[in-house]
């Protein structure tokens, strides 16, 4: 929880917000003796529903509520007094091992507060006299001043405010951005379950269309009447998939909190309220009917030019598709500039089009693809009857190949793109913390708010570390905030100066910079934000004075999505005169106890809890067990995008067996079994899948690609290296082919159980 030392006076007039409730408050005795205001949320966290207690009869309001651990005595017989948080907590404060009383409830139910006076604070926390914020009013007609002391820095409230929610969104950003390439990627694959329905209805009632074309209905009538059945089944979808969406939102936010229990924001503790707008329910409603019609657009093209006469009679619907063999190699070839387009209004507007466009120019080259791999069997399937009959097939009907497995062949690339991303992504991280954490162990004040993570250790600590049992070396690092000038235009940034006498992860190579020039690393955010590169020239702004640093390679940052500069330690102190420590990190002897070593240092600091120590180790394991974390839901939404992948390969098959119900016929008529008609139909769709999969897998690793060098750098400034796990890129295309083999014997057994007498009828409505 975060503790907070305030002007208990004036508390109403700064802190309006956390006015404590008027039952049982008792302010006088938190400014006489150390006492606790505890908020809501705090209780909430310690598993005090204080918000029920407070709905339940009882006392009136104003009187002392008793104990939670003793009963009311003495008192006139009526109902039991309600329920109440304890009396007393035990915080972890330095030589204070005795509870201290509660003497009042907080109203802030988002925020896990404990409230004392500044005077006990600075006593307990033994920083007498030490402040980390002065609020401050302007007395009526005042302006605010425009020249504060060396080392204060004025903010308004609403710039605060403003500052820190950039902060968060920044904090999120890659987060909710995975998550809406993957809400994209399922949103895609149920598109093209929808083209499959939609030609599986389109099939099915071909013969009557065609029925109700020489009945009269023109083709116009004919195409508004699918069309209104097309938006009227979006928008029945889209009402249906958006309860459902609420309804796992809620769920979720209940369950894992706000950052879906990844720990990433912070915001697993809370439970953060479900933001609804009329205008984001209208927009996700109108999204059903617009997905449902355009997926719907293909199938009902066909039917503009529909030979009502040649259906009727059982010799096709007709139709040249091959003219528009030239759009998939097309498509392939223009994602490429795609990629290299600039950014839109800080959207990569260009990468998602080089993206759609890979995926579908795949459907469109599956043909191409599909006839290779026939082409490679005909001569093993020559001198047997069957197979034979499956590779022809398959070869003559390759332009149906994309219909059919477009579901699958979307989902498969999407999931192979996002497992390798997030592979190289955990790679790359695993790599970044071995090179900027070389050290054993490392130590820092013990950050109070983001704020105060940047406080200056007590001197001599350095010494003290360096001089403990089991310590070889001790390398001392200074963070703080600096001001930056560039190009004329001035900011502010991070600077971190520590002894660069290790490996750094640097982008590109380094520039030869003068011996004049003081040389500096800055981070990709930086670079991209001010558009530097190696070589070029900037000032450092410190009190008053600039400092001229040139820029000599750039340095990959997972710590941050903001600006970062990072400089030799010994030059820092050699410029700027700065020789404060923020933090330390230390290399152990062989035979040193990492315990044994932390408890000395603890010892050593002469303040034990304002000190955080870490080892190397628990740092990188922390780290990648929020990435873990992080991506968890990644691969779930994966599964709902093959699962809706196999639904339209379903659907597609059961259209292509109900149009292919003569052939069936005609072959059953000749001799072939139900059983080899369902081997011959099997066949054949593996066929299409294993070229689907393969189109799938290279443009996977095709957007894989540009995720890694575009998307990312593009979004929030990182960059990886591309990293592919071989045996789970396996396992995925063993999975996918399984799972569609699985699905086609199904469809196949469901489609040819029919009844007996079916042979002979099929051969006789061709005569």
């Amino acid at each position: 929880m975060r503790l907070i030392g305030l002007d208990l006076v004036q508390l109403g007039a700064f802190h309006p917000q956390w006015f404590p409730r008027l039952d049982g408050v008792d302010l006088g005795r938190a400014l006489r003796e150390p006492a606790l205001l505890v908020s809501d949320a705090a209780w909430a966290r310690l598993g005090f529903d204080v918000a029920a207690d407070a709905r339940r009869p009882g006392p009136a309001a104003g009187a002392a509520p008793a104990p939670a651990s003793v009963s009311a005595s003495g008192s006139a017989p009526g109902p039991a007094p309600r329920p109440t948080w304890p009396r007393t907590l035990r915080v972890d404060l330095p030589d204070e091992p005795a509870p201290l009383p509660v003497v009042g409830r907080v109203p802030d139910r988002q925020q896990p507060l404990v409230i004392i006076d500044i005077a006990w604070a600075q006593q307990l926390l033994h920083r007498p006299g030490q402040l980390d914020a002065i609020l401050l009013r302007m007395a009526p007609g005042r302006a605010v001043p425009a020249d504060w002391p060396a080392g204060v820095q004025a903010q308004a409230p609403e710039d605060q405010a403003r500052q820190q929610a950039d902060e968060a969104r920044r904090l999120t950003r890659a987060y909710r951005l995975n998550l809406g390439v993957l809400s994209l990627m399922a949103l895609f694959v149920g598109a093209f379950m929808v083209f499959a329905v939609h030609s599986l209805s389109v099939a099915q009632r071909l013969p009557q269309l065609a029925l109700l074309g020489v009945l009269g209905m023109s083709a116009r009538q004919r195409l508004a009447l699918l069309v209104s059945e097309a938006l009227a089944l979006g928008l029945a979808g889209a009402v249906l998939g958006l309860g459902l969406a609420i309804a796992l939102a809620e769920l979720g936010l209940h369950a894992l909190g706000g950052d879906l229990g990844s720990g990433l924001t912070g915001l697993s503790g809370g439970r953060p309220e479900l933001q609804l707008s009329a205008a984001s329910i209208a927009g996700l409603l109108a999204l059903g009917p617009l997905v449902s019609l355009g997926a719907a657009a293909l199938p009902l093209a066909r039917l503009r030019g529909l030979p009502v006469a040649q259906v009727l009679k059982g010799l096709g619907s007709g139709g040249d598709a091959g003219r528009w063999w030239w759009m998939g190699p097309a498509l392939l070839a223009a994602a490429l500039p795609l990629t290299w387009m600039p950014s839109v209004f800080a959207l990569p507007l260009g990468t998602y089009a080089a993206m759609v466009a890979l995926l579908l120019g795949a459907l469109g080259t599956v043909p191409f693809v599909l006839r290779a791999i026939t082409g490679l069997l005909r001569g093993w399937a020559a001198r047997r009857a069957l197979p034979l009959l499956a590779v022809e097939r398959a070869r003559d009907q390759a332009g149906e190949a994309g219909r059919l497995i477009a579901g699958v062949l979307v989902a498969l690339a999407l999931a192979v793109a996002m497992l390798v991303m997030v592979a190289s992504f955990r790679q790359s991280l695993d790599q970044w913390l071995s090179d900027m954490l070389p050290a054993d162990l490392y130590l820092r004040q013990t950050a109070r708010d983001n704020a105060q993570q940047g406080q200056p250790m007590p001197p001599g600590l350095a010494a003290s570390a360096a001089a403990l049992p089991g310590v070889e070396r001790v390398a001392a690092q200074r963070t703080r905030a600096i001001g930056i000038r560039v190009r004329g235009m001035t900011g502010g940034t991070t600077l971190l100066a520590r002894p660069l006498d290790h490996r750094l992860p640097l982008q590109g190579d380094a520039a030869t910079l003068p011996d004049r020039l003081q040389p500096v690393y800055i981070n990709e955010a930086m670079r991209d934000e001010l558009r530097l590169a190696p070589g070029d020239r900037f000032m450092l702004r410190l009190d008053g004075r600039q400092l001229p640093v040139a820029v000599k390679a750039i340095w990959r940052d997972y710590s941050r999505q903001s600006g970062a500069v990072l400089m030799e330690r010994r030059d820092w102190e050699r410029l700027s005169g700065d020789a404060a420590i923020t933090e330390l990190a230390l290399w152990l002897t062989p035979d040193a106890d990492p315990v044994a070593v932390q408890q000395a240092l603890r010892e050593a600091s002469g303040a034990p809890e304002s000190l955080e120590i870490a080892s190397a180790g628990e740092l990188r394991r922390f780290s990648l067990a929020i990435f873990d974390r992080s991506f968890a839901i990644t691969y779930w939404l994966q599964a709902v995008g093959l699962g809706l992948g196999l639904f339209g390969v379903a659907a597609s098959l059961s259209a292509q067996l109900l149009a292919r119900r003569r052939e069936f016929g005609l072959l059953l008529h000749l001799g072939l079994t139900r059983a080899m008609l369902r081997r011959l139909v099997l066949a054949e769709t593996l066929l299409q899948a294993l070229a689907g999969a393969v189109m799938g897998l290279l443009v996977g690793l095709a957007i894989s690609a540009v995720l890694v060098f575009r998307l990312n750098p593009q979004s929030f400034h990182w960059s990886m290296d591309w990293s592919i796990p071989g045996w789970r890129v396996a396992a995925l295309l063993a999975a996918s082919l399984l799972a569609t083999g699985a699905t086609a014997a199904w469809a196949s057994a469901r489609a040819l159980r029919a009844g007996r007498g079916e042979a002979l009828r099929a051969v006789r409505e061709d005569w």
